[in-house]
């Protein structure tokens, strides 16, 4: 067994958690459960494709009987890894508003809640514009 950390050798048991051995490295003091981790990429590209199928992370999580969390970071590490983030192009139209829009307790309107138009002239210097829109 070699610690993934550091490589060295020296490893020894370290108590039990959740009923799986635990090991300690003695060069870097890692703890780890053991050599090979407790997922295998085979049950990563599972939950990912369950996930791109349609079914939920609770969902999922409960057939391999973990925290939707962890299937929520597996999704996001593969779409991050194997998709670019598309740059926006154009306009974008932001809409503000209020609570006391929301509630209505005011009865006059205070300008907020209308939307905004923002171009963006380059997308290196952060330029940008704003507007209010006419009625």
């Amino acid at each position: 067994m070699v610690c993934k950390v550091c490589g060295s050798e020296r490893i020894v048991k370290n108590g039990k958690r959740k009923g799986e051995q635990c090991y300690l490295c003695k060069y870097c003091r890692h703890q780890f459960l053991s050599e090979f981790g407790r997922h295998t990429q085979r049950d990563v590209n599972m939950a990912v494709s369950l996930y791109s199928m349609g079914l939920s992370f609770r969902t999922i999580a409960a057939l391999f009987y973990l925290n939707a969390s962890t299937i929520l970071r597996w999704v996001r590490a593969y779409a991050e890894s194997h998709y670019d983030k598309p740059l926006p192009k154009g306009e974008i139209i932001v809409e503000l508003d209020e609570m006391c829009h929301f509630i209505k307790l005011k009865k006059t309107s205070c300008g907020f809640g209308k939307p905004i138009v923002e171009q963006l002239d380059s997308l290196l210097t952060g330029n940008a514009g704003t507007g209010r829109a006419k009625h």
